[in-house]
């Protein structure tokens, strides 16, 4: 287990700012604890409820609970964000996404669902593209069945990966116990989806 920089220690309720403990309450009803990085946020008031914020508009969009967890899943793996892939791995079970596609996901393979592909490759060449993705992938993104009203909503998500995985990496946060069978490294070397 890797241990996070001193210039980002994981807070408690104890030592973080009182501003970012709704946001840690939150997690603890959702999850039974705070993740390490709702810990690291908390420093921050501000980015604390952005993340917060931005995590919770996914409830208000079309997508249902499992394509949520392989647009995060699969915007984690593109930023190689070791914690918050292990993290989506495990939402990705409980969100109910079979052994396969969740293997699938963690490695960059296609999906066999099309519209479950359709989604998690939208996704992926909207972040490896900076957004610049061209009028043949929105029209594959909406030819599988999905509204030009979700691609805002696939925004939100990178929205709110960006702030995770980008603050993982520099803070090297170390992963929750709860999330280690699900340890995923992007050189490949991770453990079964199971």
């Amino acid at each position: 287990m890797t241990r996070p920089t001193p210039d980002f220690p994981v807070l408690t309720k104890d030592t973080a700012p009182e501003a970012s403990h709704a946001l840690m309450d939150a997690y603890v009803a959702r999850m039974g604890f705070v993740p390490n990085l709702v810990g690291i946020l908390a420093a921050s008031p501000a980015a604390a409820k952005t993340y917060g914020q931005a995590y919770a508009f996914l409830g208000e969009t079309e997508f249902t609970p499992a394509e949520q967890q392989a647009l995060l899943l699969t915007i984690s793996r593109v930023n190689g964000c070791t914690y918050c892939v292990a993290a989506h791995t495990m939402g990705a079970r409980k969100a109910g996404l079979d052994t396969e596609t969740i293997q699938a996901l963690r490695d960059g393979r296609p999906v066999l669902d099309p519209k479950l592909a359709a989604l998690v490759e939208f996704a992926a060449k909207l972040v490896e593209q900076r957004g610049q993705v061209g009028r043949d992938a929105v029209n594959d993104f909406l030819t599988a069945g999905y509204k030009p009203a979700q691609i805002m909503d696939i925004l939100v998500a990178a929205a709110a990966k960006t702030i995770s995985n980008y603050m993982n990496h520099m803070a090297e946060t170390p992963l929750d116990v709860q999330f280690a069978d699900a340890a995923w490294h992007a050189n490949g070397a991770s453990q079964a989806a199971q």
